[in-house]
Formats: structure tokens, sequence, C-alpha cells
């Protein structure tokens, strides 16, 4: 990590407490200040990553408190699957993404799609498809690269997807992709494709051979895309989809229908893969309070899909579905394990050399204060926020060791700021 990194990073953590969320500059930073969680993610990446998911369709579902490291951990797993050769989408559903919309969930899974070079967006998809497929074709040794090419496009035209027009409109879209010619039939098809079809104008429509998707179909629409689009995926050269959904409890605060709807939506993102021919390979991964599973009793189809049974994943079971940050390690160890790593962060963004030993002292004494307080949001976030406004200050002031009971007010005055500072998020 550079200077300018550590220096961004190192005012967002004392800011929020947490990291950035954008994937290329997340996967950059958070191995900087990343504990306790590499034999988890080792596990997922060696059982799902290089194995299961290059085939078939998997989920997981990560459980913390809130503030309790489920944003980092999904990031730093989107992070080990762009290293395997896997795109992957992040998508946060505080930002409005309704599971009962799927057409909603299409369009920003597509929006936030990475790939292994860090760039995403389905323009970056056609021209990486366009450029990894004539680069097999050469690999081969096949004499007209070109003949070749517009063959496999046909294959494309022809293809059994979920939806029936997507190979129809993929190659439209992958020949102005690879002309490099914004043609008219190539930019709608390209919309289309964004999940926008409701931006087509009559003529495009005739010309692409689709027609208007009725209001009663655009569920099914909008997952017959998804199920299209990851199976289209491996043309890019990639293994499939590491997708990656964030804070699934905000869309339990709806009740009575509203939330039926939206229990029944996440069972049915479970089981749509389980009908595409040849398999969907895709590795889902939803992260919620742990609180999601008292809704999840309302809705026992759902209930049963996310249950584990045996062993849990923290004893050894990788194949559990669901997988508690709690049982990672003790909160005062992990704390502290951070703190420490906080301490060469510190250094790179400020560049002040900190006294090691003293600073190590601190951050453990700050993770026995965080460990023994009781609050409604887990101690990760304000810890972190504490632990950095404080060797700031040191860097200022002059480093000293701190006692217990000024670690303690410090530490409940970053609490309040921190529960000010959400509550005020979650105003209408």
């Amino acid at each position: 990590m550079n200077e300018n990194e550590a220096t961004q990073l190192w005012a967002t953590l004392g800011a929020e407490g947490k990291s950035p969320t954008e994937l290329s500059r997340a996967s950059q930073v958070l191995p900087s200040y990343t504990v306790g969680i590499d034999p988890w993610i080792d596990r997922l990446s060696g059982r799902y990553l290089k194995n299961l998911c290059r085939e078939a369709a998997h989920f997981k579902l990560i459980l913390a408190p809130y503030g309790g490291g489920k944003t980092h951990f999904l990031l730093s797993l989107g992070g080990r699957a762009l290293s395997e050769k896997f795109a992957v989408s992040y998508v946060p559903c505080s930002e409005g993404v309704g599971l009962d919309n799927s057409l909603a969930v299409y369009k920003e899974v597509v929006k936030n799609l990475q790939l292994p070079d860090r760039r995403r967006g389905v323009r970056v998809l056609l021209e990486e498809v366009v450029r990894s497929k004539r680069e097999e074709i050469r690999r081969l040794g096949v004499p007209e690269v070109e003949v070749a090419f517009r063959r496999w496009m046909y294959t494309i035209r022809r293809g059994d997807f979920p939806e029936n027009a997507f190979g129809r409109v993929m190659k439209a879209a992958l020949e102005a992709a690879d002309s490099g010619d914004d043609s008219p039939i190539g930019e709608a098809a390209l919309r289309w494709l964004q999940g926008d079809p409701d931006t087509l104008t009559k003529t495009e429509l005739q010309e692409l051979r689709l027609a208007r998707v009725p209001a009663a179909s655009r569920k099914q629409f909008g997952r017959d895309l998804l199920l299209s689009a990851v199976k289209f995926l491996p043309h890019a050269g990639v293994h499939g989809l590491v997708l990656l959904m964030d804070e699934v409890e905000t869309l339990f605060q709806a009740r009575g229908k509203a939330l039926l709807r939206i229990l029944a939506a996440m069972r049915v993102i479970l089981d749509m893969p389980t009908g595409v021919p040849g398999g969907l390979p895709l590795f889902g991964v939803f992260s919620a309070t742990p609180d999601v599973l008292e809704e999840f009793r309302r809705y026992p189809a759902l209930e049963q899909r996310m249950a584990v049974r045996g062993a849990t994943f923290g004893e050894g079971n990788d194949l559990a579905t669901q997988l508690p940050l709690e049982e990672v390690q003790s909160q005062e160890t992990f704390l502290a394990e951070i703190g420490e790593k906080l301490i060469e962060v510190g250094a790179i963004a400020t560049g002040h050399s900190f006294d090691n030993e003293l600073q190590k002292s601190n951050a453990q004494l700050l993770a026995h204060v965080a460990s023994e307080r009781s609050l409604d949001v887990d101690a990760r976030r304000v810890f972190i926020k504490t632990w950095v406004g404080l060797l700031d200050f040191q860097r200022v002031e002059g480093e000293r060791e701190f006692d217990f009971n000024e670690l303690a007010g410090r530490y409940s005055g970053s609490f309040h700021s921190f529960i000010e500072t959400e509550s005020e998020s979650y105003e209408p």
C-alpha cells in the first residue's frame, strides 16, 4: 500500500470506522488491517472458487452484528475472487435494491460487475469477451481467425440461454464492440443488456426482434437475464460470478405481505440456478445481522435452505450455509490485532514513526475496553474509529500510555458520535 492509499484509508477509518466499499480500491487496502478471517477466506476459495462454483451455484450467509465486519469480509472475499479469475459484483441492498424486484437486482449486478483487470460494467465485459475469444482462437492455431470468430458469434446467437432473446441481443452488442462503431443498434443492444429494456424505441425493438416486457413478466424477465448473463460470463475468460449482496437485513424492515414477498424472492434466488442446463458458475454470498434468522422462520421454505445441519463453519464444516463471524476468534483478541496492524498503516499515512511497543499496549487496553462494553452495535467500527483518532492525536501531541478510564471515556465518545451519525443516515 502506497502513501496516497494509506492517507485516504486513514481518513476514512478515522471518520467512519470502515473501509471504502468500491471493490477495486477496497481490495488494495483491506489486507493492510485484515485479521482473523484469512483462514475462512482460504477455505471458501479452496472449496468453492477453485472447485464447486466453477460448475454449479452455491450460496452462503455471512452473519455479524451491525458494524461487525460483514462488509469487510465480503470485500476481502471479492478481492480473492478477482485473483482467482472470477468476475465479482458487490451490491449493497441498503441503496434501495429490493430482492423482490429482480430486474432492478439484475441492473445493479451488471452495473457493478467487475472483471479481474479491475474494470467494470457491461461495455467492459463486451470488450473483454471480444479480446478473450480472439486470443483463444489464435492460441488454438486456427488459420482464419475472422471466420472462426464470426462462427462463434453465431453459436452465441443460437445459444440456449434462460432468456430467449439474450443470445440474439448479445451478438448484436458484440458486433458493435468488435467493430468499435457506436451504431444505434449496438447501443440499443447494450442498453437492453444493462437492464434498461424500456429505453429502446419501437424501431430498435423491431431491429433486434424484441417485444416490450409486460408488467406481469418483469420479475421472470429479470431472473432470466441474470441467469443468462452468469451463464455467458466464462466467454470473458473468467470462471464465473461471485455475487456479494450486503446488508440484506435492511430489506426486512418491511412487514406483513411485503415482508413475505421479500422472503419468497430470496428463496427464488437460491433456487433459480437449479433449472439451468449445464449448471451455473455462481457463488452467491449474502450478509446480514443475526436477527434475520428470526425473519426466516416466517417462511419455512427459506429457513430450511439456509439452516445449518451438523457442524458449523467455525467447527470446520465448509458446506455449512451460515458463517457467523463471531466464531472467527474472541472479540478482544480480534480488536487488539486490528489495532496492532493499524499502527503500521498510520505510520505510512502520517509519516510518523510510532513507538510500536507502547502503541501495542494501548491497542490491547482499548480492545479490552471495547470488549467489556455491551452496546447496540458491534465494537469493531467504534474501536477502529477511536483507535485511529487516538493515534492521530498522539502524532501531534506526543505519544504516551493511556489508562483504562481515559480510554473508556474516549471510546464512549466515539460510540455516541457513531450512533448519531448512523441515526441521521436513516432519517426519511
